[in-house]
């Protein structure tokens, strides 16, 4: 029997991209997803095509920097399917700018949605999880162990979550609660989904794709599988990550580089 069969997947932000990647790998190994997003019509079309799979799915409409939203989400998980087995906190926003560039507004927004959005998520899902001794999944980023140029509230806000999830492994171990990292590196994304100028403005994304979607659902398919603590991704995003565990100067001089380039 597949690991997933039968067990419920709440992923956050799965209307699309890596959400909904991962949503649809795991209903096919035959779990019960539940679909989160604030996408509404985005949110019902994945649903569709993930019912007409044969996929067992919930779509809730559900913003994480609400806390009242993600007690409701999970509520509504274990009203349809009795239980929680995996939270992926998976929604994030980002930011492509120069820090003197970003408004204080911007800045707070990202941080509301990339880390407290999977902390409130979290709070919400953590009796559920302690009942199912689950899995609880963070995506963060290669920019999360190594931050890059234009990227230094995107990146601090991946790391935070790295740093949160060392913390909850070891105070949820006595509950059998496994709590995995996967980190990502550039990966291809949806042509209409964009990341935002310092101002809050739409940028459109210009940087080639190392990853897939697909390919990062099968990270974390196997991340929890293995319980493991965490899964880089990408040769690149491997090399950066030994990279600035033997060599952080090394890496100063080469990524200050490619700005010079840019």
């Amino acid at each position: 029997m597949d690991y997933f069969s039968g067990k419920v997947v709440l992923v956050t932000g799965s209307a699309r991209g890596i959400g909904y990647a991962t949503a649809k790998l795991l209903g096919r190994r035959g779990a019960k997803i539940v679909l989160s997003d604030i996408l509404d019509d985005t949110l019902t079309e994945a649903g569709r095509h993930l019912k007409a799979e044969g996929v067992d799915v919930l779509g809730v409409k559900s913003d994480v920097t609400a806390p009242a939203d993600c007690k409701t989400l999970v509520g509504a998980t274990v009203e349809k399917f009795g239980k929680l087995d995996v939270l992926v906190n998976n929604a994030g926003l980002s930011i492509v700018a120069n820090f003197d560039e970003c408004e204080p507004e911007t800045c707070k927004k990202l941080i509301e949605v990339n880390l407290l959005g999977s902390i409130n998520m979290t709070i919400a899902a953590l009796e559920q999880l302690k009942l199912s001794r689950g899995h609880l999944v963070f995506v963060s980023s290669v920019s999360g162990i190594r931050a890059i140029p234009t990227g230094s509230l995107y990146s601090s806000s991946k790391a935070a979550l790295r740093s949160f999830a060392e913390s909850l492994r070891l105070e949820f171990k006595p509950y059998g609660i496994h709590v995995g990292v996967i980190s990502p590196g550039f990966t291809t994304t949806d042509p209409s989904k964009t990341v935002m100028k310092g101002d809050g403005t739409p940028r459109p994304i210009n940087r080639p794709g190392h990853d897939t979607p697909e390919g990062v659902a099968r990270g974390i398919a196997k991340l929890i599988e293995k319980r493991e603590r965490e899964r880089v991704l990408t040769p690149l995003g491997k090399a950066t990550a030994i990279l600035q565990r033997i060599s952080p100067s090394l890496l100063d001089v080469i990524l200050a580089g490619r700005v010079l380039k840019n």
